[in-house]
């Protein structure tokens, strides 16, 4: 064991005694077994000299029973079982050394004279004060992980404290003859080994406890050193004829107001304060899919791409990813909330702050375009909400291209590492925000984020808010799509922000997919199947023994045809949906000999369609293929096929669907098959014509509530096509047509009482009206008013009989026509 001195030798033992007693270390990836090749000698490559260090590597491998670190000649070399690449030097040990080790050396050499001779090298990092789900002690703090070199004091006081709070990440082995193949020999051969490993190491870090980011001045300063930031500064004096300095002044004062002053320090504190607020807020965060990030290869740049629901969603996601041992991303916010104490705060957290428009400004544009590149050249994982802005609906809203257009161009002019985008769903039982929610889709204007608003939300959060969930969608990697729009791209550096003719389309499809890939990784919760239940009937009210069975009904249809792979649903029966909806104050039970009657308050009603919205998706088309016996006893399967194909291709775009229109056919011979397996249709031998159960069985009234979750979306596209056939082609603008739908739908939520604020949101009325024009239906003539083929509306209105009742059709033409 010569890499160790005399005393380290005599001291050994009483190490290796201690560390038994104490250590109880977290060991990531839990197949590390599975890369030992069997009679293979082992080297341990370890980043930083420590005899501590090293005797909790050989506890853990000698309580795995995996090759032990510590062993006389166990590669044929005297003390070759472990190599250090960073040693501390000098007298007074204050000097790092970084020469390449001389066991590396030494095992270059006997790999170059003996073909024969063969073993594999494992990186493995230590983290003190990192292990996963474990830090609560704030006093921990002052000897966690970072990427400083601390001294023997700092690694004994790290064994004494954190001692139950480490986390070994063992990374993949490089074997040693296929690593010298190209240098065998040659004294650069154990060089490269080195820098191999130390790239492993520096993923590994990186993606633990991020990249160093001790010095926000320094990142400032080569954010202004860039030639971009430089044209912009030269651009800004010529345009409003001022000095270089006071340019340059204007350009590091944007991007001070940018930059996060991240604080790994801080990071791990808020964890503790964190992790005490779930517990009182929350009764669990339960965690969905996370292999997804796991998936996501080492080395990689990752963009976290949530839904956006509530301002929790910042907190919430930066401690998952660090609970379960990755680095905090650095967030993207909106300037509004870079607010007195909070921003500080939030900068801390990785919070980095932009405008809500760049327009017109090229020297802010520049400065907030380098400091991304130079974040992502860097490693560090960035989280944004494409949305925008938090849904106040419960539904998807339409991305913004800005942030995503941003990341794309950066990427093109310096692709330092792949990129992958990771989609992430939250899902709520109860939002702090929901009463306000309420206010704004009222006519309410939005309240401004400030100190005073965060205080009056305080008592709020002594209320019960059950679970909250949190999915991680499939990783979309950029690369393969930048290939199908430019198929001669080849990872070169662009070195410029030119927009080539492909980016908008291909920024489209990534904005898609990223939220197409949200949805297909939905947590289905008791709240989101009772409201889905009783936000159809009239009065959100129904017996218990048949609420019970629709619940588990709606559970079992996404369970035996999931809507996707990645889409969790709740294992709870009937009944205990039930008791959990009243625990929370959701439902209310009314007492009535013949069985009680379970019924959902007015005021929760409407709160409750936000969390109804969250998973109508999943049950869309088979609550649409419902909808067609509501009027029809029996249907032929090319009139249901019909009917998918007509409206399909607008809920798909207003739910971000995950079918594409060539795949409609086969999805929907599978929802009826399901439909059919479950009971509640029937169908003739060769399955062309299917029919409804008769009126007086339970199974009748199931699939008639299970249509009605559909019946107010297809109330809304049949309200903006007949105001357009009243209008006649060539006689309304798009804008005053979308005004008179939300106002015509208005009226309807009024005389009707329908309690979801949703129903008459102007933003669905303009994304239906501009998909219309998109597919062609609609046309603009040369002064704005929009023109159609009659014929054509007229063969999609008569569509909606199949699915409209008589009395909702001539309710909707009453109100339009007065």
């Amino acid at each position: 064991m010569s890499a160790f001195s005399p005393f380290e030798r005599l001291l050994l033992p009483l190490v290796r005694r201690f560390v038994a007693l104490w250590v109880r270390p977290s060991v990531l990836p839990d197949d590390v077994a599975a890369g030992f090749t069997p009679g293979r000698p082992v080297v341990y490559a370890l980043e930083k000299r420590s005899l501590i260090d090293v005797a909790v590597l050989e506890y853990v491998c000698r309580e795995r029973q995996w090759p032990a670190p510590l062993g006389a000649g166990r590669v044929g070399l005297p003390g070759a079982g472990v190599v250090f690449l960073e040693r501390r030097a000098g007298l007074f040990r204050t000097r790092v050394d970084r020469r390449t080790p001389e066991t590396l050396r030494e095992l270059a050499v006997a790999a170059s004279r003996d073909l024969a001779f063969e073993t594999d090298i494992v990186p493995v990092s230590l983290f003190w004060g990192r292990a996963p789900g474990r830090e609560r002690e704030w006093f921990r703090l002052l000897v966690a992980e970072g990427w400083d070199i601390g001294g023997r004091f700092r690694k004994v006081l790290s064994l004494l404290v954190n001692g139950r709070n480490l986390m070994l990440l063992f990374g993949a082995a490089l074997s040693l003859q296929p690593s010298l193949a190209e240098t065998r020999g040659l004294p650069v051969g154990p060089r490269r080994l080195s820098r191999q490993l130390r790239a492993q190491f520096r993923n590994q870090r990186v993606a633990t406890i991020g990249p160093d980011l001790s010095h926000r001045r320094t990142i400032v300063a080569q954010v202004l050193r860039t030639e971009a930031v430089r044209e912009a500064v030269r651009g800004e004096m010529r345009a409003k004829g001022v000095s270089r300095r006071d340019a340059l002044k204007v350009a590091r004062g944007y991007a001070y107001e940018i930059a996060a002053n991240y604080s790994h320090w801080f990071v791990t504190l808020m964890y503790g304060v964190l992790s005490r607020l779930w517990n009182r807020l929350y009764d669990g965060v339960e965690l969905a899919n996370f292999s997804s990030l796991e998936s996501v290869a080492e080395g990689s740049e990752v963009i976290y791409v949530p839904c956006h629901r509530s301002h929790m969603d910042y907190l919430l996601m930066s401690y998952v990813v660090y609970h379960k041992g990755f680095a905090v991303p650095h967030i993207a916010a909106g300037i509004n909330l870079n607010m007195p104490v909070v921003g500080s705060f939030l900068r801390r957290g990785g919070a980095f702050f932009l405008r809500r428009s760049f327009s017109g400004n090229a020297l802010y544009s520049a400065v907030f375009m380098r400091y991304l590149g130079l974040m992502m050249a860097r490693g560090h994982s960035i989280e944004y909400f494409i949305e925008g802005g938090r849904s106040r609906t419960g539904r998807l809203l339409k991305p913004k291209s800005g942030m995503l257009s941003m990341t794309v161009r950066s990427y093109l002019r310096e692709p330092t590492r792949p990129l992958v985008f990771v989609p992430i769903y939250f899902g709520y039982e109860r939002l702090v925000e929901g009463r306000t929610y309420i206010g704004e889709l009222s006519g309410r204007p939005k309240e401004k984020e400030s100190v005073l608003s965060l205080l009056k939300a305080i008592p709020a959060l002594r209320s019960r808010f059950g679970k909250v969930y949190v999915s991680f969608g499939e990783p979309l990697p950029l690369d393969p799509l930048i290939v199908r729009h430019a198929p001669h791209w080849n990872r070169a550096p662009s070195g410029s922000d030119d927009r080539p003719a492909w980016l908008s389309p291909l920024v489209k499809e990534l904005a898609t997919g990223i939220m197409t890939r949200v949805n297909a990784a939905a947590c289905v919760t008791p709240i989101n199947l009772i409201g889905l239940v009783l936000l159809a009937t009239p009065r959100q009210s129904m017996g218990e023994a048949d609420l019970a069975r629709q619940l588990e009904l709606y559970a079992s249809l996404l369970r035996q045809a999931p809507y996707s792979p990645r889409v969790w649903v709740t294992g709870a029966d009937g009944a205990a949906m039930i008791r959990y909806g009243e625990s929370l104050g959701v439902l209310r039970r009314q007492a009535h000999e013949l069985g009680d009657l379970v019924q959902m308050p007015v005021e929760q009603s409407i709160l409750t369609s936000y969390f109804r919205n969250n998973a109508l998706h999943l049950l869309l088309m088979p609550s649409l293929l419902a909808c067609a016996f509501l009027s029809n006893t029996t249907v032929p399967r090319a009139d249901l096929q019909r009917l998918a194909r007509r409206v399909y291709p607008y809920v798909a775009d207003e739910y971000f669907l995950r079918w594409t229109e060539a795949e409609l056919p086969g999805v929907v011979d599978e929802l009826l098959e399901d439909l059919l397996n479950h009971g509640l249709l029937t169908a003739n031998e060769d399955r062309s014509v299917w029919h409804r159960p008769p009126a007086e069985s339970p199974e009748a009234m199931q699939l008639s509530v299970l249509a009605q979750a559909t019946v107010p979306i297809l109330e809304r596209y049949y309200l903006a096509l007949a105001l357009l056939l009243k209008a006649g082609s060539g006689r309304v603008s798009q804008e005053a047509l979308e005004r008179q739908c939300q106002l015509m739908a208005q009226r309807m939520a009024l005389l009707y009482e329908i309690n979801s604020p949703d129903f008459f949101d102007g933003a669905l009325f303009r994304n239906f009206v501009a998909l219309l024009r998109e597919r062609a239906v609609l046309r603009p003539a040369e002064d704005g008013r929009l023109e159609f083929e009659p014929a054509m509306l007229e063969a999609i209105v008569s569509d909606a009989q199949m699915v409209l009742n008589e009395q909702v059709r001539s309710s909707i033409l009453q109100v339009v026509h007065r």
